[in-house]
């Protein structure tokens, strides 16, 4: 949005008329939340530790009585705050009906832009601390020019610092004010910076009500934004192909009266109106409530905090523990009985015995004073310091394993089951707080095509919160986005920030390669990104580059490779057909070897078996010569042993 030459026409109203029914308006949203504004100032001020009744604390000091503040409720406030602080919720974007995905991803990205640099998340933190503390919380998106020297505009999100000061519609029953059909927020001005704006409105001139809060004070000057829903009567058309649209359409399928919201903005005092009216196209106020505990009792809406319920035992515990340190402070102080005429001239002696230190007490009569021993302390009031400890507990639904502190659980089990207990008993804070940030996220989202309405460059953040620049409404540019296009769907998520998300993955992915190492083969680039090492982006790109196309590619949106990644495939082919040959010529050299090796064998084999046959054939010849001289010498010897051989042989 460039500027506001062309904003939608305002309907002009007489400012006297308009003005009576800005302060009626004032009287009444005041008046019907008095008791609740005053309720959330007082828990306030007892959770910064104004927890002592005036005049019992005024009595005390005179009397010189201790008034001790021990002061336990922002570790309870700080238990809840803490799990928003850490699980830290995101606005997220959704396609619907013709909106693509890449859109809507570029919105989300815009979005989570705004937030990063609005500092939403702090603003998120204090609405929430409000809400736990008070029962109410609130924050707003604001337009501003996005630097002093141009005309675009920027949208951000702003913190409501004293959210108790804003006054809404009465009638208003949603969680985060989404029906509201008007709303006040004051903005306190310094009274010469008033003076100097504003030279012919005199702050004198303001209605000073007794029965509401003042828009006037001495030091300051109080001028007011008023905020209203304007409904605009419009005709609906449905066409042939689906569409609808605005006004009566001759030939559409149906028609129906409905109306047009959009919301208008005007800066005010008691009697004047100081600012033109500003116009925004959007279904519901820029303002976002979130509350705390609220009961509907009759007509009337009770809302209190985490803090409402513990007082009592908080003023308790600082009783209890006063009446414990007053018995202990006064143990060292002896009481003496004495007969009047032993201690007479010395009686302030013994009565500032415990205060001089002096171990010398001189006595003149004949019955010497005896020394009577304090009362022990009570049991009974440190029994009541420790109940008051556990009504607290009790009252918030914090116990000690949620406080972080010891308790009767020593399993790990015990221990989470138990703080799971206290998330649950606090989860309302959390839902309400996550409504309001939606309702937010949807206004964000209806402000973009009309703030954004012009060919600019835009910076969009990813989840990693890595920036990126995108081209938006440009005619000329191919890849330029149209934001105006597409409907969208809002949700919040909450979750660690992505660096925690990041450290915890880490950790997981380093285990599952110590359990599954073939695993850093096809993903060591994505392992050495999660790291938090110096130059780990640098070690991950060179593995990414070491690793096949086919693995670091996105099947979803494939690109071309470029030339060095095509000379990396070149070569990685190449180098696996060397390899392949290589594995080719030794598997023949392996076979060649092989086939040598058995005819060698074969031939051994052979050799072998001829002299083998060779052997056999001699010793045949042998065994037949022998056989012949055995029986040549049996027939000459007449059955004697031949020549040669004994009887044993």
């Amino acid at each position: 949005m460039a500027d506001d030459t062309d904003a939608p026409e305002i309907e002009q109203v007489d400012d006297e008329e308009f003005l009576t029914e800005a302060r009626k308006r004032w009287s009444d949203g005041a008046a019907a939340d008095k008791e609740n504004r005053e309720s959330g100032y007082d828990d306030l001020k007892f959770l910064a530790g104004h927890q002592w009744d005036k005049g019992v604390e005024d009595e005390r000091k005179l009397a010189g009585r201790p008034c001790l503040t021990i002061n336990r409720l922002p570790q309870f406030v700080a238990q809840v705050v803490g799990d928003i602080r850490i699980n830290r919720p995101g606005i997220k974007v959704r396609p619907v009906e013709d909106a693509d995905k890449d859109m809507a991803e570029v919105r989300e990205g815009l979005i989570r832009s705004i937030e990063h640099q609005s500092r939403a998340q702090s603003v998120y933190v204090k609405a929430g601390t409000d809400q736990v503390a008070a029962g109410l919380g609130a924050f707003r998106v604001d337009l501003e020019y996005a630097e002093d020297d141009v005309f675009d505009r920027d949208l951000f999100v702003r913190p409501i610092n004293d959210p108790l000061s804003v006054v809404f519609d009465p009638l208003s029953v949603e969680p985060t004010a989404a029906d509201a059909k008007w709303c006040f927020v004051p903005i306190e001005m310094n009274r010469e910076a008033f003076e100097e704006e504003y030279p012919d409105c005199k702050p004198s001139d303001l209605e000073v009500s007794t029965d509401v809060e003042s828009w006037y004070s001495a030091d300051t000057v109080r001028v007011t934004e008023y905020w209203r829903v304007k409904e605009t009567p419009v005709w609906l058309s449905q066409l042939e192909d689906g569409r609808v649209v605005e006004g009566r359409v001759e030939g559409a399928l149906r028609s129906r009266q409905s109306v047009r919201k959009s919301v208008t903005m005007d800066l005010i005092t008691g009697h004047k109106r100081l600012s033109e009216t500003v116009e925004w196209p959007i279904s519901r106020l820029p303002i976002f409530r979130v509350e705390g505990w609220v009961i509907q009792v009759a007509k009337r809406r009770e809302r209190f905090g985490l803090v409402r319920f513990a007082k009592d035992p908080q003023r308790l515990r600082n009783y209890w523990r006063s009446v414990a340190a007053e018995t202990i402070a006064l143990a060292p102080k002896a009481t003496w009985l004495a007969h009047k005429d032993s201690v007479k001239g010395v009686e302030d002696d013994f009565r500032d015995a415990a205060k001089s230190g002096d171990p010398l007490l001189i006595w003149t009569g004949n019955n010497a004073p005896t020394r009577v021993d304090p009362p022990a302390i009570p049991v009974a009031v440190l029994q009541q310091a420790q109940i008051t400890e556990d009504d607290m507990k009790a009252t918030t639904g914090l116990h000690d394993a949620a406080l972080g502190e010891r308790s009767n659980e020593t399993s790990g089990k015990a221990i989470l089951a138990r703080q799971k207990e206290g998330d649950v008993a606090t989860y309302i804070y959390h839902d309400n707080l996550k409504l309001a940030i939606a309702e937010a996220g949807k206004v964000l989202n209806q402000l973009i095509p009309l703030v954004y309405d012009t060919a600019r460059t835009i910076r969009v953040l990813g989840v990693d919160e890595e920036p990126k620049v995108r081209r938006i409404n440009d005619s000329e540019d191919p890849n330029s986005i149209d934001l105006s296009r597409g409907k969208y769907d809002i949700i919040v998520e909450t979750g660690p920030s992505y660096s925690t998300r990041r450290t915890e993955s880490a950790d997981a992915m380093t285990a599952f390669i110590q359990a599954v190492p073939q695993a850093a083969q096809v993903a060591g680039d994505l392992i050495a990104k999660a790291q938090d090492w110096p130059d780990a982006d640098a070690i991950a790109e060179r593995l990414k580059r070491a690793m096949p196309p086919e693995l670091t590619q996105d099947p979803d949106n494939p690109e071309p490779p470029s030339p060095e990644m095509q000379q990396q495939a070149q070569m990685q082919q190449q180098m696996a057909q060397q390899g392949q040959q290589m594995q080719m010529r030794e598997a023949e050299a392996k076979v060649r070897t092989a086939e040598a090796n058995a005819m060698k064998a074969e031939a051994e084999a052979e050799r072998a078996q001829i002299e083998l046959n060779q052997m056999n054939g001699s010793l045949q010849n042998h065994i037949h010569q022998t056989a012949a001289q055995m029986a040549a010498g049996m027939v000459f010897g007449q059955g004697q042993p031949s020549p040669g051989f004994t009887a044993a042989g």
